[in-house]
């Protein structure tokens, strides 16, 4: 069967578009388009609001899903609906937990972080931090102080707020893990962030300590015939409680250095997604219209430390300028804490009239009258 005239038009109009058979033109979006594999071809042309730019991006992309598709490994990204085109939202408050150490901190970039969250995520939301309070913070923490130095001093003391998520009663079920550095930058829901995202893995030898923890977090994997995906993208994680202490136990992360996401990821999650466009991680200084250009389509991004700069902070200043609850209003649990040392002993103690001393004083200093012949 011959192609259509029109095909090599249409292929540079949109990424997606593929072979045009009786005016229906094969469409390889999979995930924003439901169950449908051709469209009419007046409606690919002129009405499709998923059209993009063919670039060599996308057609990378395009050739992955065709190849995952011949041998049948392909899976949609789940849907944040089920066919009626409403999102699924949570009826409860979502928890978003925050391990946070002050002396690591570049700036007041939390305070952005938890403004993008009050104000982007599709629901109800907690904010709590484990760890540290800032001077301008007044929602809920559990206290968490740094752990002594040790080797690997600061992913250990990342596991040790871990684990105080994963046992302490003020954390709910299932909650979002966040760090101080990650922002929401566009209209968020429990799907996206439950969606599962990762890195490919390419081992390879040397590399700083953040690596050799990454390379053992993967032999363990391996150890037990489990994937490898790079799952330390510095995005939000959505976590349960349950499988997070049942990590700690599998992995003996009481002792050992190890990634929980990485080893959370590839235990409990299925086939990941790249992350890209829906997190953007920054790695080079921008000026404002540098940001502007590379976080254009991205939902949720996160940069490096070195990368909290003035043009960083009026970014986020400009986008989310309101303060959130926790900067305004005292709220959130807070504790009653047990008085140290003895507490001194109420005595109950008799009016002074009526001890004895003083009553046989008072006879003593009494007048004697005689009452002898009184009427």
């Amino acid at each position: 069967m011959g192609h259509d005239t029109s095909l090599p038009s249409l292929r540079s109009h949109c990424a997606y578009a593929g072979d045009v058979h009786a005016g229906e033109v094969d469409c390889s979006n999979r995930q924003k388009i439901l169950n449908v594999v051709t469209m009419p071809e007046d409606w690919c042309r002129n009405e499709c609001p998923y059209r993009v730019q063919p670039n060599y991006l996308t057609a990378t992309a395009r050739l992955m899903v065709t190849e995952q598709l011949a041998a049948g490994l392909y899976r949609p990204a789940p849907k944040s609906c089920g066919g009626c085109g409403t999102v699924k939202r949570r009826d409860t408050a979502t928890q978003f937990v925050w391990p946070y150490f002050a002396g690591a901190a570049s700036g007041d970039e939390l305070r952005f972080s938890i403004r993008s969250v009050e104000r982007f995520f599709d629901g109800p939301v907690k904010i709590t931090l484990v760890g540290d309070r800032p001077e301008w913070f007044r929602g809920h923490v559990i206290r968490q102080p740094r752990i002594a130095m040790c080797k690997h001093w600061g992913f250990r003391d990342m596991l040790a707020k871990m684990q105080v998520m994963a046992e302490h009663s003020e954390i709910d079920s299932e909650f979002v893990w966040m760090m101080d550095d990650v922002y929401f930058l566009r209209p968020t829901t429990w799907d996206d962030i439950e969606t599962p995202r990762a890195y490919p893995w390419h081992d390879g030898s040397g590399g700083n300590a953040w690596h050799k923890i990454k390379r053992a977090s993967m032999a363990a994997l391996k150890a037990k015939g489990l994937p490898t995906h790079d799952y330390a993208t510095h995005a939000p994680h959505a976590v349960e409680k349950t499988k997070l202490r049942q990590l700690f136990t599998e992995f003996d992360l009481s002792t050992q250095a190890m990634t929980w996401e990485i080893l959370y990821g590839n235990r409990y999650r299925g086939r990941p997604y790249g992350t890209r466009p829906w997190f953007v991680r920054l790695m080079k200084p921008m000026n404002a219209g540098e940001l502007q250009t590379a976080l254009a389509e991205a939902s949720v991004c996160n940069h490096l430390a070195e990368l909290w700069t003035p043009a960083m902070r009026q970014y986020l200043a400009e986008l989310l300028p309101e303060p959130s609850l926790t900067e305004t209003t005292d709220c959130g649990y807070r504790p009653q804490f047990k008085t140290r040392g003895r507490v001194p002993r109420v005595v109950k103690r008799r009016p002074p009239e009526t001890w004895r001393k003083n009553i046989e004083r008072a006879k003593n200093a009494a007048p004697v009258v005689d009452t002898v012949g009184v009427q």
